[in-house]
């Protein structure tokens, strides 16, 4: 926008927004035409800050002022106060990605590891923080390396897997309890304190204080010891022995037990990469880096500010923590991160000595980690353009394929028939934007009608005069975005039925192929003979492993709806099992291969049922078993 122009408000709505803010703290959401989140933010007075925006002369950078030029609405949220803001502003953040945030890049994808509020507590996998009152330990950017500490965990500390109820009903212990994960809490073998303390120990662990749990471990060793309970102290030698070889590689960069968080950014190219060093007890315990979206026009000190409260959720925190620049409203991070600490915390920048020399390091890593993700981002750009160009030119289109929708269908003889949809933008896979579909075709397998009418559902929502705009408002998520290049995995069959859909909704605009599976041969309307690409083609390896996406997508959806329906329809035919009664007996039993395996006395047990019903239940499962053996 030229200096000295004036600023326009695009739509009345918009005017009638700014009109009513109120003079309260709280946040903020930005929204375009379509109804998409372009921007969330906090604000002391929301009147102030979000009017600020559309004021003449704001200082504005060119992305921002694009991103004000697309608001018609605004949305707001009132709060008590500002650590409330931005507490509320960072899940929003996270919940919902808008473009012009400073963001964790694929931060849906960041997993971290849950100890469930519950009797019991179990360690879980999970990829949402929810306000339950379990303790949260992340988010970790490997999921595998975290389902490894998961694992490592069990192995080391017996904590239960189940999601069975301890409720004093099971008559005997699982497999758990006989390979030693498990101390059988759910039969009686082990009390809820004794549990507790073991859970206690997990998160002394995960809090990096390993030294207090091996000390703490050795005193109830001996203790148990003098008492003569050998076996519960041989226990807690292996567990000990455990935790040894895990620590045992972690580095001692500290000469004090300090606990302390060096954060640094590094930024090139218009993307930033912070990187953290976690510091427990003076021990290197654990190092993280995440790439940042939306990170133009940003200082470092606002990109700090936006990363603190999306990174801080979840694990312990440390007293300090050290960063190269102080972060905008940093005494209201300090606040916050002091609240849920209860003790005081500080954040720091270090001029001289040991924590600058340290912090310098944690630099050189930010930098490192963000060269090697530019030089990997490079190389995929350019092995893609190379793909889509050869896609492009084997079939005949305008250009390269940016958007490219398959599909598949999976079923077994027509039972359960289910259709995934998959997205790659760019050659990359897009999941927020995979559908699945429970198929309505019912007259046996015809996987042609089948796909008819996967691409039916998803196609008559495109206008044909201009297939980029939306119908139905209500699918404005879901199908906005009209397809270069509909790919079916199927030969002429399944294409010549994509065909007639295309006709049907006058379409034919939409460029669409198959991709046999027995020689990997592209097929196109009004072409008789396949298109074969060169085995190392870049373009055919690129529709291959689309078609296996889409094939693995589907294949997923149909065994899940096929076990549901195998076990609705087992309980089902029992007379007097309903739904209530079937819901209960799956969540106390968790499968209905554990129910089969029950006693008549376990199955009466649960809350709603009797001997009578239980014995029809045992009876027919067990027949069902035998049959099927």
């Amino acid at each position: 926008m030229a200096a000295g122009a004036r600023r326009v408000i695009p739509y009345h709505r918009l005017t009638e927004s700014l009109a009513l803010l109120p003079h309260a703290p709280g946040v903020y959401q930005m929204l375009d035409a379509d109804g998409q989140i372009l921007y969330i933010g906090k604000a002391i007075s929301l009147r102030n800050r979000v009017r600020s925006y559309f004021q003449e002369r704001a200082a504005l950078g060119p992305r921002k002022e694009a991103m004000v030029a697309r608001v018609v609405d605004v949305r707001t949220i009132v709060v008590q106060n500002e650590v409330e803001a931005l507490i509320l502003e960072a899940q929003l953040i996270q919940r919902h990605q808008p473009p012009y945030n400073v963001r964790l890049r694929d931060d849906k994808r960041y997993p971290y590891l849950k100890v469930t509020n519950e009797h019991f507590p179990r360690i879980v996998y999970t990829r949402t923080i929810l306000d339950d009152g379990a303790r949260y330990f992340g988010p970790y950017t490997n999921s595998d390396a975290l389902r490894e500490l998961i694992d490592l965990l069990r192995s080391v500390f017996p904590i239960r897997t189940c999601r069975e109820p301890i409720d004093g009903q099971r008559k005997r212990p699982c497999l758990q309890y006989h390979i030693k994960r498990c101390l059988a809490p759910c039969v009686g073998y082990q009390t809820e304190a004794d549990y507790d303390a073991i859970v206690a120990d997990v998160v002394l662990f995960l809090e990096g204080r390993q030294e207090a749990l091996l000390t703490r471990m050795e005193q109830e060793m001996h203790a148990a010891s003098a008492r003569m309970q050998y076996e519960a102290a041989a226990r807690l030698r292996d567990r000990i022995a455990s935790v040894q070889r895990v620590t045992q590689k972690q580095h001692v960069i500290w000469p004090t037990q300090i606990d302390l968080d060096l954060i640094a950014l590094a930024r090139a190219q218009g993307q930033a990469c912070v990187q953290v060093f976690l510091v427990r007890a003076g021990k290197l315990f654990a190092q993280e880096h995440f790439l940042l979206d939306g990170v133009s026009d940003h200082t470092d000190a606002e990109i700090y500010a936006e990363f603190f409260p999306q990174f801080y959720q979840g694990g312990r925190l440390p007293k300090e923590i050290l960063v190269a620049a102080l972060p905008t409203d940093a005494r209201l991070l300090e606040q916050w991160l002091s609240q849920r600490k209860q003790q005081r915390v500080r954040v720091l920048v270090p001029q001289r000595g040991e924590r600058k020399r340290y912090l310098n390091l944690v630099q050189q890593n930010a930098e490192h980690n963000l060269k090697n993700f530019l030089s990997h981002q490079e190389a995929q750009e350019s092995a893609s353009a190379t793909s889509l160009a050869e896609l492009a030119a084997a079939l005949d289109l305008p250009g390269p394929p940016r958007r490219i929708e398959c599909y598949d269908i999976s079923n077994i003889q027509g039972t359960n028939p289910v259709a995934s949809m998959v997205v790659f933008q760019d050659a990359r896979p897009k999941k927020s934007e995979y559908r699945r579909f429970a198929i309505h075709y019912e007259r046996g397998p015809n996987d042609f009608a089948m796909m008819a009418e996967t691409l039916r559902r998803r196609l008559r929502y495109l206008r044909p005069d201009d297939a980029s705009e939306i119908v139905a408002p209500a699918r404005r998520e879901r199908f906005h975005q009209r397809p270069d290049l509909l790919l079916i995995d199927g030969g002429k069959g399944q294409l010549h039925a994509v065909v007639e859909v295309l006709k049907e909704l006058d379409l034919w605009g939409i460029p669409v192929a198959g991709l046999a599976k027995e020689h990997e041969w592209l097929f196109v309307p009004d072409r008789s003979e396949p298109i074969v690409l060169p085995p190392n083609s870049a373009g055919l390896h690129c529709v291959m492993r689309i078609r296996d996406e889409a094939h693995r997508f589907a294949i997923t959806f149909h065994r899940k709806r096929r076990a549901k329906a195998m076990t609705s329809s087992a309980l089902d035919e029992i007379e007097g099992i309903g739904p209530e009664r079937r819901k209960r007996l799956l969540k106390a039993f968790g499968s209905l291969k554990a129910i089969a395996q029950a006693q008549v006395g376990e199955i009466a047990a649960i809350k709603g049922m009797n001997e009578t019903v239980a014995a029809r239940v045992y009876a027919a499962l067990r027949k069902k078993g035998d049959h099927s053996e």
